[in-house]
């Protein structure tokens, strides 16, 4: 049940033990029933690349050479970065954004709430949620649309989407919008992150975003050396709550990737993860920052929809310390050894990559 908390997959129990839901037996299987044990199986494991299905080089590099394991994990990835049964999806009848819940709790009900209409143009870039989606109670979701959109809807009040009002420096166009519930905030980092914009559940038609500024600890003279080595890369920023902490702290994710021609095709790789981790003591007119490379037993998942975390031990198959990563690449980034193993097909030597809808824009360089 633990392990199901995490995935989105309809349980089912092709390729595990009938007596154990957690051991893979069968990891290839269509559709796996609990996607990060595929990923960890083909870093860990040895039948895929005895069959010559899978490739590793450094250690860094995993090169999938059959179409159909690649395939596969490109589907067991992007599942898996959906919480609980949650999902999202724009209606192919009427353009409607959609939210189904399947919630693994027997005791909650299976929900699909239809959104409101965007306006013509529109793309949701990713969405925030106050709670999980339940009838009797007024939760709030918050939509960050492609350029410096920002809007908040009540499903079950008046429902309707309320614009804010945001300026184009105000906000990072390519980060992620998220939502505290230690502060009941919608929070979205700042572009050059160096403060946090946010909006409040009550807020109003054209109503400004207002500002906590974002103030960073003394960092160590090794991170200063390792910060002019990504200088030259792409970042976008996500804030992260970390939900196993008594405070409810907030970590900050830093995200670079830097483009490679290889003359057939641009390729944009991750270069490496940096994260910051909310002071105890911060207030609400500053948030301190303290850089870290130890999130202890959690696992941090970027992707599709709000970054979230959840402890590694709740899963067996899940890294401890590390990020989880889906975008223009697909991989695990170890915050340890500061190792980023990238996944790759051998058919045309460019990274796994997953472009569907919502998906974040490709990162660009912030000046």
């Amino acid at each position: 049940m633990n392990v199901r908390r995490f995935s989105s997959a309809t349980p089912h129990t092709s390729g595990l033990h009938s007596n154990d839901e957690t051991k893979v037996t069968r990891p290839f299987s269509s559709k796996p029933a609990y996607p990060f044990l595929l990923i960890d199986y083909i870093l860990n494991g040895s039948d895929s690349s005895s069959d010559g299905r899978v490739t590793t080089y450094n250690g860094k590099e995993v090169f999938i050479n059959d179409k159909k394991l690649m395939e596969e994990v490109c589907d067991a990835m992007t599942v898996g970065f959906s919480r609980d049964g949650l999902r999202f999806h724009i209606s192919p009848y009427n353009d409607i954004p959609v939210i189904s819940y399947e919630p693994s709790n027997p005791k909650l009900e299976d929900m699909t709430v239809h959104l409101p209409s965007l306006p013509t143009g529109s793309k949701i870039q990713n969405l925030a949620m106050s709670s999980l989606p339940v009838r009797d109670k007024d939760w709030v979701v918050g939509a960050k649309l492609s350029g410096y959109g920002l809007s908040l809807c009540r499903p079950f009040g008046n429902s309707k989407w309320i614009n804010i009002n945001t300026m184009s420096q105000c906000i990072n166009p390519l980060s992620s919008l998220m939502f505290s519930k230690t502060d009941q905030r919608f929070y979205i980092p700042s572009l050059g992150g160096n403060f946090l914009c946010y909006l409040d559940l009550n807020s109003k038609e054209d109503d400004e975003p207002k500002y906590i500024d974002l103030e960073f600890d003394n960092l160590p003279k090794s991170v200063i050396h390792e910060l002019a080595d990504v200088s030259s890369c792409s970042r976008t920023d996500h804030l992260v709550p970390n939900m196993e902490s008594p405070t409810g702290q907030l970590f900050l994710v830093k995200w670079y990737g830097e483009d490679l021609d290889d003359i057939t095709s641009l390729m944009r790789v991750t270069k490496r993860f940096m994260v910051y981790r909310e002071n105890e003591e911060s207030d609400d007119l500053e948030k301190t920052m303290i850089y870290t490379e130890d999130i202890g037993d959690l696992c941090i998942f970027v992707g599709h929809s709000e970054v979230f975390c959840v402890p590694a031990s709740s899963s067996r198959g899940l890294k401890p310390n590390s990020i989880y990563f889906v975008g223009d690449n697909f991989g695990v980034y170890d915050l340890t050894t500061k190792t980023c193993t990238t996944f790759y097909y051998t058919g045309d030597g460019v990274p796994l990559r997953n472009l569907d809808f919502p998906y974040w824009p490709p990162p660009i360089p912030l000046y």
